[in-house]
């Protein structure tokens, strides 16, 4: 199989972006920048540099075989650098790069400033997969057999979320799940993606309903997600706590998810 980068060379230029926004109410919450909005907008960049990596026009992914294949996120990692209150109406850069991580993986960093000042940023991690023959959201498998590009390889930071990743997802087979404390069947027209995966975000929307149900409405300052798994739309989510973790399930008993988060 090919594999999915090769980091044997480096590319004649850096795959990355600098956009300017101007913050309106879809970018923002009570608090300031929306987490919802920062997942959604920094997984399109994502995805957007990952074609501009293998030469393509649009984030649409196949393998050699012209069989469908997306790149699902392994981890993210949100730091909000303090409250930001006084944002409407502001004008905020986002920096993006990517990398490679690994010879399977694909890593992004993104910053946003306002004024020159650092106010979020957003590291993530992808890696290719495809439906098996069943056609289940639960039988997500990895696809290496991909055309071959070239990325230069992550930053120490990348690195290290990738090892943290990893390192949750064995401790996850045997996890120590804590109180229950939230559950809920997510919508398809609102929770699952055009390619019928639950979207991302939607882990991040669950830990924050789960957390607020739990008491804790304090204002978010980091969010750390590793995603182990999907669900079909006939699946319900459990989420239990054990201190600052938080472990998602689904029907079947399976972890598909772990989550630390900080609030000020």
């Amino acid at each position: 199989m090919n594999r999915v980068i090769a980091l044997d060379s480096w590319p004649a230029r850096q795959v990355g972006s600098r956009r300017h926004i101007r913050l309106g109410m879809a970018e923002l919450a009570p608090n300031g920048l929306s987490e919802q909005w920062l997942l959604r907008f920094g997984g399109d960049i994502h995805w957007s540099l990952i074609a501009e990596g293998m030469g393509q026009t649009q984030a649409v992914f196949q393998d050699v075989d012209g069989r469908p294949v997306y790149a699902a996120f392994c981890t993210t990692s949100l730091d909000m650098c303090g409250e930001n209150l006084d944002l409407l109406g502001k004008d905020v850069s986002v920096a993006s790069e990517l990398y490679g991580v690994g010879k399977a993986k694909i890593g992004s960093m993104h910053s946003i400033h306002l004024g020159g000042k650092l106010i979020a940023r957003l590291d993530m991690i992808s890696t290719f997969v495809c439906h098996d023959d069943t056609g289940s959201n639960r039988r997500i498998i990895r696809n290496q057999n991909m055309p071959p590009f070239t990325l230069p390889p992550a930053p120490r930071t990348l690195v290290e979320l990738g090892e943290s990743s990893r390192a949750t997802a064995r401790t996850a087979a045997s996890p120590t799940l804590g109180t229950k404390v939230f559950e809920a069947r997510p919508c398809p027209s609102l929770d699952f993606n055009a390619v019928g995966l639950l979207y991302f975000p939607t882990f991040s929307k669950f830990a924050e309903m789960a957390e607020f149900s739990d008491g804790d409405a304090s204002s978010l300052a980091r969010r750390e997600v590793t995603y182990l798994g999907n669900v079909d739309r006939t699946d319900t989510i459990s989420v239990f706590r054990s201190g600052s973790l938080l472990t998602m399930t689904r029907d079947d008993g399976k972890t598909i998810a772990v989550v630390t988060t900080s609030r000020t």
